[in-house]
């Protein structure tokens, strides 16, 4: 069976790291954070970074104390880590550490960076589901940044019991990235985690979220949570961060929301009465993925120079109307008629191999013709001037 090739940006050619949007941040905590997007194995990465112009002190469970110039919270995708793992338990008794290591000095040397002035922890949670809750009471700003799974892995800690000596990799996860515009003591970022601990599993408690490994009980966090505490360089000093004080309460309710809103969004839960958490990328995913749904269908019905009609400027640009219609006619024919077609998997970027930056949406589609079962079918996307998204690709195999 051949392959159909309509445009050479079409092809799953992603480039190793790619820049996403900015993540809006209060200005006096003097950072910037974002997210970094790659594919490996055809499976995505995903990193937030939060970096400073300036060394912060920061506290990690992971890390431990590190005078740093970013924090990392880098999620992969679950069969990714379960790839990784496999891959280097016979090296590393800990399986995944070998990749963790080798992501935080990848994103180092991006950053012209040392791999020890990163303070990292990692997840499989998609970090498309991200929290960021700022709250202020002048002078005192908090920020935090949380992404959470609690499907696989969640526990009842001092119920639950584990057969692993250094514990397992990311499955279900919890990362909180807190960030101050306060200066904090050593102490005060230790008793910082013990605030945001005891926020979360409140959270955990509202959302009644259960514990994957013993029946009927309370999940009071999952086996691989981790906190970065970040702290500032404007604000006062601060030397306690428990509930008592105005930071601490700050810390909780920024905690408590954060969580709340990350679990709704990867997971599904929600407190009693919440409408369900729609994140910006699965409404653009679900208008993309009807709309090539829709250009699909008029390939399906022989449409063919309808549907040429109906791409975008540059694929147009790429090749005639008669050309299309006589190429994908022709390949159409030789695959019969479509069985099904189901969603598979997409890929944003603002990046592709031969083509101007933009925003572009590359989703996969698994295909079954009269005389190919098992096509890919992959449809490439791109954001127009007007604001609606026109094909610019399709591929299929």
């Amino acid at each position: 069976m051949r392959n159909l090739i309509v445009a050479v940006f079409t092809l799953l050619m992603i480039p190793a790291l790619l820049l996403a949007a900015d993540i809006q941040i209060p200005e006096n905590l003097q950072a910037r954070a974002y997210v970094l997007k790659a594919e490996r194995d055809g499976l995505w990465e995903k990193s937030l970074v939060v970096q400073f112009a300036e060394k912060r002190r920061t506290l990690g469970t992971i890390d431990g104390l590190v005078e740093a110039y970013a924090a990392l919270n880098h999620a992969a995708h679950p069969l990714l880590w379960q790839k990784v793992s496999e891959k280097f338990k016979s090296q590393d008794g800990r399986g995944g550490k070998l990749y963790t290591d080798f992501i935080q000095q990848k994103i180092a040397k991006d950053l012209k960076l040392k791999k020890t002035d990163i303070n990292m922890v990692a997840t499989a949670a998609d970090m498309d589901n991200l929290a960021v809750v700022t709250k202020e009471f002048k002078p005192l700003t908090v920020t935090v940044l949380a992404t959470a799974g609690a499907k696989t892995n969640a526990i009842r800690t001092g119920v639950d019991e584990s057969s692993h000596i250094e514990g397992e990799e990311p499955k279900g996860t919890i990362n909180i990235v807190l960030l101050t515009n306060a200066v904090l003591t050593d102490g005060a970022m230790a008793r910082a985690i013990v605030t945001v601990t005891e926020a979360k599993t409140a959270a955990l408690e509202d959302l009644k979220v259960p514990s994957s490994y013993t029946k009927n009980v309370q999940a009071t966090g999952t086996g691989t949570d981790s906190v970065i505490v970040v702290s500032g360089v404007t604000g006062p000093k601060a030397t306690y961060t428990g509930g008592h004080s105005k930071i601490g309460e700050l810390i909780g309710k920024a905690t408590y929301e954060a969580v709340v809103e990350a679990l709704g969004k990867q997971n599904g839960y929600l407190l009693t009465g919440a409408k369900p958490y729609l994140a910006e990328s699965s409404k653009r995913e679900k208008e993309v993925v009807g709309s090539a749904l829709k250009w699909l269908a008029m390939l399906d019905e022989g449409r063919f120079a309808e549907s040429w009609e109906n791409t975008s400027e540059i694929f147009r640009q790429s090749l005639q109307q008669g050309q299309w219609v006589k190429t994908v006619g022709a390949v159409r024919n030789e695959m019969g008629k479509k069985v099904s077609r189901q969603f598979y998997r997409s890929l944003y970027t603002r990046s592709l191999p031969g083509v101007p930056d933009g925003e572009y949406m590359i989703i996969e589609f698994n295909t079954a013709f009269e005389n190919k079962k098992g096509a890919i079918e992959t449809v490439t996307s791109k954001l127009d001037k007007d604001g609606f998204w026109s094909i610019s690709g399709y591929f299929v195999k």
